[in-house]
C-alpha cells in the first residue's frame, strides 16, 4: 500500500487589498466557512453511529479534510482583514478564477451523486445498505476534495498532500566528510537507499527515503512495497515509479503504479488533479505511448478517488508485459471535461517491479504460447514433479507441480514459469 502522510509547510502570505475587494472578498469566505461548519457538524453526526468500520473511516477522512479546510480558509480571512503578514502552514499558489468557475459546476455535479448515493442508501437494507453508505461517504469525501480544489483556485490557497519523511540520522563523527571534485563541486556521500545500478537518479527526492524507512525495496525508479493481504493473506505487492514526481505540487503526486491485491494485477495512472467522469460511463479515454512505438488508444476505469484510472485484471498483465523492456511511457487522460492530463515516465527499473507484481499474483512475465505451457508442463513430470496431462493449460495442478520445483531449488514459490524458473528447467521460452 502506497504510504502518504500529511505534511505541512509554512509560507508568509501577505495580502493588501482595497476597502470595497476586502469586503466582498471577507463576506465570500464568511459564507464558506458557514458551510464547511455545516458539513462538519453533519460529519460529526455520522461518526458518533458507528464505532468501526469503513464508513466510520472515509467520515473521519473527510472531517480531518473539512477542519484542514476551515482552519486555513479562516487564516486567509484573517489576512484579508488585518491587511497584514500572517503565518499559515499552507503555501500559495496563483489564482485561476477560469478553473474556479469550472470546479462549481464540477462541485454541483458532484452533489449530485451526493443525493443519488443517499437515496439509494435510504432506499436499502442489510448489507446492501452498509455497502450504499460507505458509498455516501465516498462521494461525500469526493465533495470535500473539490471544495479544497475550488478555493485553491479561487483565492490561491494550495492544500498540501506530500509524502512526509522522518528528519534524516545525523552523521556520525566516523562518517566520512564530503569529498571535493577537481573543479572543487562538492560530492556527497551515496544514500544508503540508492539503486547503484541507477547512479544517474535523484534518491534525494522525499518518496525514496520514506520508503526506506519503511523498509520497501528500491529499483531504478520504483519503490516496491510487499505485505499480506488482510482478507486471505495472499501476497500484496504495490510498484510505484516516481520520475513524474513533483516535490513543488502540494495537491498531490504524479505517479505510475503496478500492482498485485488479492489475486488481480493492475496497472493504474494517478495524476494531481480532481477528473471529471463523463455521464454514464465510469471509464475515461486513455492515449499511451512505450518508446518509439506508435501511439495507441484505449479505456481505463476510473479510480473511486476521482484522481487517476487503471487498467485491471488479464488486460492488465498484457499491458505490464509490453512494458518490461521498455524504458519510456508517455500517457495522456482525457476527463469527463475534455481536459487532458499529461505525464511521461523514466521505467528504469521496472523489471524487478513487474517480476515482484507477477511473482505476487501467479502470471508469467513472458508471453508464453500453449506450446510453451504444454514444454513447461512436460518437463515438470519428467523431473518428478506430477503438472498432470500436458495440455498446454495452466491450471491448479501445474501451479502446485511448479510451486514444489520452485521450492526445491531455492525459488521463489509463485507456482507461476517465470523467467529464473524456466532458465532452471533449462527451457527457452518464446517471447
Amino acid at each position: 500500500m502506497m504510504k502518504l502522510r500529511t505534511l505541512t509547510a509554512s509560507l508568509l502570505i501577505s495580502t493588501c487589498l482595497a476597502g470595497q475587494t476586502m469586503a466582498q472578498d471577507s463576506s465570500a469566505l464568511d459564507a464558506e466557512i458557514a458551510a464547511i461548519d455545516s458539513q462538519i457538524t453533519e460529519v460529526d453526526a455520522t461518526i458518533a453511529r458507528y464505532d468501526g468500520g469503513l464508513i466510520r473511516m472515509l467520515a473521519e477522512s473527510r472531517r480531518e479534510a473539512l477542519l484542514l479546510l476551515r482552519t486555513i480558509v479562516e487564516a486567509r480571512q484573517e489576512a484579508e482583514a488585518a491587511g497584514a503578514t500572517i503565518e499559515v502552514t499552507v503555501p500559495a499558489v496563483e489564482p485561476n478564477p477560469e478553473r474556479a468557475e469550472q470546479l462549481l459546476g464540477e462541485m454541483a455535479a458532484q452533489q449530485q451523486r451526493v443525493e443519488a448515493a443517499e437515496r439509494e442508501a435510504a432506499s436499502a437494507g442489510g448489507l446492501i445498505q452498509a455497502v450504499a453508505l460507505s458509498r455516501v461517504e465516498t462521494e461525500k469525501l469526493t465533495l470535500a476534495q473539490l471544495q479544497m480544489a475550488y478555493l485553491q483556485a479561487r483565492y490561491g490557497i494550495a492544500f498540501p498532500v506530500t509524502p512526509q519523511v522522518e528528519a534524516p540520522t545525523p552523521p556520525s563523527q566516523d562518517a566520512p566528510s564530503p569529498e571535493s571534485t577537481a573543479d572543487g563541486d562538492e560530492v556527497t556521500a551515496a544514500l544508503p537507499w540508492a539503486d547503484p545500478d541507477h547512479p544517474d537518479i535523484d534518491y534525494s527526492l522525499a518518496p525514496f527515503e520514506q520508503a526506506h524507512n519503511e523498509g520497501d525495496r528500491i529499483s531504478g525508479w520504483w519503490v516496491i512495497d510487499e505485505e499480506r493481504a488482510a482478507i486471505d493473506d495472499s501476497p500484496s505487492v504495490v510498484a510505484i515509479n516516481y520520475s513524474a514526481y513533483d516535490a513543488r505540487s502540494f495537491s498531490g503526486i504524479t505517479a505510475l503504479l503496478a500492482q498485485c491485491r488479492e489475486g488481480e494485477t493492475s496497472i493504474v495512472f494517478v495524476q494531481d488533479d480532481f477528473l471529471m467522469s463523463a455521464i454514464r460511463r465510469n471509464s475515461f479515454d486513455i492515449n499511451y505511448r512505450i518508446d518509439d512505438a506508435p501511439a495507441q488508444s484505449t479505456r481505463w476505469n476510473e479510480l473511486t478517488n476521482n484522481k487517476g484510472a487503471g487498467l485491471f485484471g488479464s488486460a492488465s498483465e498484457g499491458f505490464l508485459r509490453n512494458l518490461y523492456d521498455a524504458e519510456e511511457f508517455f500517457i495522456r487522460l482525457t476527463d469527463g471535461n475534455g481536459r487532458r492530463y499529461d505525464a511521461e515516465f523514466d521505467l528504469a527499473g521496472i523489471q524487478e517491479a513487474i517480476e515482484a507484481v507477477a511473482g505476487a499474483c501467479g502470471w508469467s512475465t513472458l508471453d508464453l504460447s500453449r506450446d510453451d505451457y504444454r514444454a513447461i508442463q512436460t518437463m515438470l513430470n519428467a523431473g518428478g514433479f506430477d503438472a498432470g496431462t500436458p495440455d498446454g493449460v495452466w491450471g491448479n495442478g501445474s501451479r502446485n507441480a511448479m510451486r514444489a520445483f520452485q521450492e526445491q531449488n531455492g525459488l521463489a514459490a509463485t507456482g507461476a514459469p517465470d523467467r529464473a524458473t524456466l532458465e532452471a528447467l533449462g527451457i527457452q521460452a518464446s517471447e
